[in-house]
């Protein structure tokens, strides 16, 4: 196997994990929330900040290492749109993904001290807006990596 099929590789399994633990961690932190049960709130909370830092983290990296390692060996790939495009949309989702991160760890320290429901809602509403955009942010990323149109 060649370099390049490598590091394509690594970058599509890490795209994989970033989307599939992005939808699980949602469903399940939503879920948790939604239950009104104190214990669960405390623990989902708790996992969801574990899972999204050793999942998704750790994917984030893979994937930029591995678009980083495609871009050296062919950095004039940078000139098609289709992929200025894709990194323009990952630079968003990933400003968008620092705020949620933030939020998860706000909403950890407000299960676990047993406050006022009003605060935390706020937070996972815009918890929830923020994933909103993300989402299909990260579905036309994997559009354009697929597709690689022609743009112009």
């Amino acid at each position: 196997m060649s370099i390049y099929l490598l590091l394509k590789t690594l970058h599509v399994i890490s795209a994989v994990v970033v989307l599939g633990t992005g939808i699980g961690i949602a469903w399940y932190t939503l879920r948790g929330w939604l239950s009104g049960d104190p214990r669960v709130m405390r623990w989902i909370s708790a996992e969801t900040v574990a899972a999204d830092w050793f999942f998704t983290g750790s994917a984030i990296v893979v994937l930029l290492g591995s678009a980083g390692g495609m871009l050296a060996i062919n950095p004039t790939w940078l000139q098609q749109a289709w992929l200025q495009i894709a990194v323009g949309l990952t630079g968003a989702v990933f400003l968008l993904w620092l705020p949620v991160v933030f939020l998860q760890y706000r909403l950890r320290h407000h299960a676990h001290i047993g406050e006022d429901p009003a605060p935390i809602r706020r937070i996972m509403k815009l918890w929830c807006l923020l994933g909103a955009i993300a989402f299909p942010l990260m579905l036309a990323i994997i559009f354009l990596m697929v597709a690689k149109p022609v743009l112009w």
